[in-house]
């Protein structure tokens, strides 16, 4: 029996499971009721079967002396709470334990008084759920998250997470691609895994890392810092971005949203939720978007649709089905940055770029995922999820050989020109059980399971590159001029081609963790949280003649403790290692990607220590940490290409980054939201392959950065509805990737992106079910630049910029 079989032969078990239990005992019910950081709630109304009430006593119990036939009723009523209603089975009770109720605080109250038409105008998010395999409230995690909402993506009219990234505690952006640096250390292409309610996605591994994930569908974009590989196998060692998708909705709601802006841009996007059946065992919620926009880059427009249904199917108690479709399309360009002409920043405008009027950039991307979460009883469950992403690309494009064909003076470019056609599929599926073994003064909520997941470029794709071209029966190489720019079509029948390469580059893989992990809580103060993973990961050649196969194996850690000092502060630390394999291209065909030896798989550990607070009754949360990681063996792009076409990489000895980290998030009142943070991070290369690079800082991670939004919107008085929002952003000097050459002993040298610093302000008006914003980014037109790899690859950020958006909910 293969494994499909067996995980449905599971599941088709697990949903008769209900019909055999006995409904017919009498059962004595009794329990208690806390809020969701574990302080009992005293004096709630309890009653079931809307008969027989009681109320919760001083320590937050309850009784009833009559005992009651499954299925049973429970009504929670408690003051600053949303009332709770749950059915008593043999599933959901214990009749030796009882039952432990926890409640979420009440924060509806602040819509009405804004008169919005949102759920909750506060940037707040308490809780973090990880597929399962956390979930509970952020003070109780022995490690640092830094979030935005939904709403704060709103209200910054951030259309892909990589608009976001900024508000993120130590994360900033490294190109106009899905590439980020997180405490110091790149995410994306090779090991930038980008999670999706908790499974392993296909965003940004790849060549999907070219386009950042948009936002029409997500909840939540979340980092989770540090490598926490038990839970999730082998990813960067600075953090992993977890995206949160809407869900679908118990009572029937929708908005419709119009914004235009600068550079002829028009998007519009639609969000419908709500039961299909009277019962409400059927949900469900529809996303889609549509964007078209010339962009603030030459020959660079591009056409944005994305429809995301997602559904959710309650059939029995106990029994939960979630399911989600996500299907995006994309017609443009694939913007490669701009050269920098003589080494100067700003000689030419943000809007050049080295594309071609023939070139396009065509992609499709689809997802599918399925989520199983089966009780079998009281306080076990079995949990299944499955997400398949399958991405399309169809790509022609003039881009830079990474060097200068008139070096030093720099101002014609040597080019390539890539024609290519390819598609990959991720495959993830998690499946793990979950048990609850509530105590007195000790509680446990183990976690047992197995992940797998798998990579693999389609058998049929290709890639073609040139670097020459025949002009009047000559061979010319394909050059471009940063002083006298040429954009016109090109006939390609005139290109010489270099030999057919392999595509893709990334090595096929297969990889399998088989995980545990406890979270122990002592009287309600203390939490512990002890995991452990082990990590097979299998990967093969791309060549389909003679294929090599490479194994790596690795046993990976955690640790973490949680100290409730008082209701407000609560004191944090961990300890947490990481793990990423080389593809079995890297081992076996290590001379194409210009090194003398095989490269090995890295490793990396992360200690971290720190307090969590709340202030304005738990309204605004601050968190402080410090944390240190170290990362052997990390593999390092030189920016080179070798003449077979593949990028030329090295690896690096050993690398450090430490820092402390300030994340506030909330309200001040509920008139006035706030985000910022600040980041302090030094990073070091301890050890290189390059004698002077030695000392140096890690490319792309500045020093300092911080940024910080603040929004009004007076609640009385005749202004009632009008708000304002106004932020700043900052990010200090980073070294670039690659050397820009070398000094006169023959010693490498890199040179640095500037510093920058950009403001951004919005006008809000709410009215009744209808809002309206103005949002201005980039207010004084700063000319500055998200990152890039050397001078041959910069990437400019957007000048002054406005949108005006209109939105109507019902």
């Amino acid at each position: 029996m293969n494994a499909t079989k067996k995980v449905l032969y599971i599941n088709g078990i697990m949903l008769l499971l209900p019909f055999a239990l006995s409904a017919q005992e009498t059962h004595s019910i009794f329990g208690k009721i806390l809020n969701q950081e574990g302080r009992i709630i005293s004096n709630a109304t309890v009653s079931i079967n809307e008969g027989n009430t009681t109320k919760t006593s001083k320590d937050g119990s309850f009784k009833f002396e009559t005992p009651v036939q499954y299925p049973a009723q429970l009504m929670i009523d408690a003051k600053g709470y949303p009332g709770s209603h749950i059915t008593l089975d043999s599933l959901s009770y214990d009749d030796k334990n009882g039952i432990t109720i926890r409640l979420a605080e009440n924060q509806t109250h602040i819509q009405e008084v804004l008169i919005t038409a949102r759920r909750n105008n506060s940037y707040l998010t308490n809780n973090l759920e990880l597929g399962g395999k956390f979930s509970g409230n952020l003070k109780d995690l022995p490690q640092s998250v830094s979030i935005v909402s939904s709403e704060f993506m709103e209200d910054r009219q951030a259309y892909t997470t990589r608009e976001v990234a900024q508000d993120l505690a130590g994360v900033t952006t490294a190109s106009s691609y899905d590439d980020l640096i997180i405490r110091g250390f790149k995410s994306g292409y090779e090991t930038g895994i980008r999670l999706v309610n908790g499974l392993r996605s296909g965003y940004s591994y790849g060549n999907s890392y070219y386009r950042s994930p948009l936002t029409i569908n997500l909840e939540s974009v979340s980092v989770l810092k540090g490598p926490g590989a038990s839970l999730f196998g082998d990813i960067t060692p600075g953090g992993t971005i977890n995206m949160v998708t809407k869900k679908p909705l118990e009572t029937q709601k929708g908005s419709i949203n119009f914004s235009v802006g600068s550079f002829q841009t028009i998007r519009t996007s639609i969000d419908l939720g709500g039961p299909l059946d009277k019962e409400k065992k059927i949900l469900y919620r529809l996303n889609a978007g549509y964007e078209d926009s010339k962009t603030f880059r030459n020959v660079n427009q591009q056409k944005n649709f994305m429809i995301a249904p997602s559904f959710t199917f309650k059939p029995f108690d106990g029994t939960q089905v979630d399911i989600d479709l996500v299907y995006d399309q994309f017609h443009g360009y694939l913007d490669r940055g701009m050269g920098l002409r003589n080494n100067d920043f700003y000689a030419l405008p943000r809007s050049f770029t080295l594309s071609q009027p023939s070139d396009f950039y065509n992609t499709k991307t689809l997802s599918f995922s399925a989520r199983l979460n089966q009780k079998l009883t009281h306080n076990l469950s079995l949990n299944a999820s499955y997400m398949k992403s399958i991405y399309q690309e169809d790509v022609n494009e003039h881009r830079t050989l990474n060097s200068y064909a008139d070096a030093p003076t720099n101002t014609i470019m040597n080019m390539r020109f890539f024609d290519r056609h390819g598609k990959d599929y991720t495959d993830n599926s998690v499946v793990y059980l979950k048990w609850d073994l509530p105590g007195s003064t000790i509680q446990h909520h183990l976690i047992a399971g197995v992940d797998y997941s798998q990579y693999e470029g389609d058998s049929n794709n290709q890639q073609r590159e040139a670097r020459q071209q025949k002009i009047d029966g000559k061979i010319v190489p394909l050059t471009f001029d940063l002083n006298n720019p040429t954009y016109t079509t090109h006939d390609l029948s005139n290109y010489v081609w270099l030999p057919q390469g392999n595509y893709p580059f990334l090595s096929p893989y297969k990889t399998t963790g088989i995980y545990v992990q406890d979270q122990i809580s002592f009287a309600e103060r203390l939490k512990l949280i002890l995991g452990l993973r082990h990590e097979h990961y299998y990967s093969e050649t791309v060549s389909s003649a003679d294929r090599y196969h490479a194994t790596q194996n690795a046993w990976l850690p955690r640790i973490g403790l949680t100290y409730q000092v008082n209701d407000q502060i609560n004191y944090f630390a961990s300890y947490s290692q990481g793990f990423a394999p080389v593809g079995a291209n890297f081992i076996q065909n290590y001379q194409d990607y210009g090194a003398d030896k095989a490269f090995t798989a890295e490793h990396s550990f992360q200690i971290e220590t720190g307090l969590k607070t709340g202030f304005f009754k738990n309204q605004l949360q601050m968190d402080l940490s410090l944390f240190q990681i170290e990362r052997k063996n990390m593999l390092i792009a030189t920016g080179e290409i070798s003449t077979t076409g593949f990028p030329v990489y090295r690896q690096s000895g050993q690398a450090v980054s430490k820092g402390i980290e300030l994340d506030i998030r909330g309200q001040l009142t509920k008139e006035f939201q706030i985000m910022g943070n600040y980041t302090f991070n030094k990073t070091e290369v301890k050890s290189s392959s390059i004698a002077s690079e030695v000392g140096q800082a890690l490319p792309g991670a500045p020093k300092n950065m911080a940024s910080m939004w603040l929004k009004y919107v007076f609640s009385t008085t005749a202004l009632k509805g009008l708000g304002f929002g106004a932020g700043v952003y900052y990010v200090d000097t980073r070294r670039m990737d690659n050397s820009i050459g070398k000094d006169g002993s023959g010693n490498a040298l890199w040179g640095k992106w500037p510093s920058y610093t950009t403001v951004n302000a919005a006008v809000y008006y709410h009215i009744g079910k209808m809002k309206m914003a103005v949002n201005v980014s980039n207010l004084f037109d700063t000319y500055y630049f998200l990152g890039g790899f050397d001078y041959t690859r910069g990437f400019p950020g957007a000048p002054r910029n406005v949108t005006v958006s209109v939105g109507y909910s019902f």
